[in-house]
């Protein structure tokens, strides 16, 4: 079983996102010693994809996690985080609180760079 312990091995798990055509999310459920229980990918479009709250959190749930890290990228190249990436980082943290799972990170890729919104401060 992977383990998701700091942010290279979490670049690791996600690295296939930065070369997709279109946005793409991941999604990593992680038991309290951040081993991987299971991965969700969403498809979104050229510019945007929809991740539900709702299903994260459900996912969470069934798989019993204590934490979450979810990717993204960006195929515009450009790893900063659009104003939507950050209120929804915000809302799903708060949203898993109250299922007593943390958000552990939410990086942006693009191409080989990456933006952690932990390390902004935003988690």
């Amino acid at each position: 079983m992977r383990s998701v312990t700091d942010l290279a091995t979490a670049c690791a798990l996600f690295a296939g996102l930065g070369e997709a055509c279109v946005e793409m999310a991941a999604v990593a459920y992680l038991d309290p010693n951040r081993r991987l229980l299971g991965l969700r990918h969403i498809v979104g479009g050229r510019d945007h994809v929809a991740i539900s709250i709702r299903t994260v959190a459900a996912d969470a749930l069934a798989f019993d996690a204590a934490g979450v890290v979810i990717a993204h990228n960006h195929p515009s190249g450009d790893a900063t985080p659009s104003a939507r990436d950050l209120a929804f980082t915000r809302a799903l943290a708060a949203a898993l609180r109250t299922l007593e799972v943390v958000l552990l990170d939410h990086l942006v890729i693009a191409g080989g760079k990456v933006t952690s919104l932990r390390a902004m401060g935003v988690v």
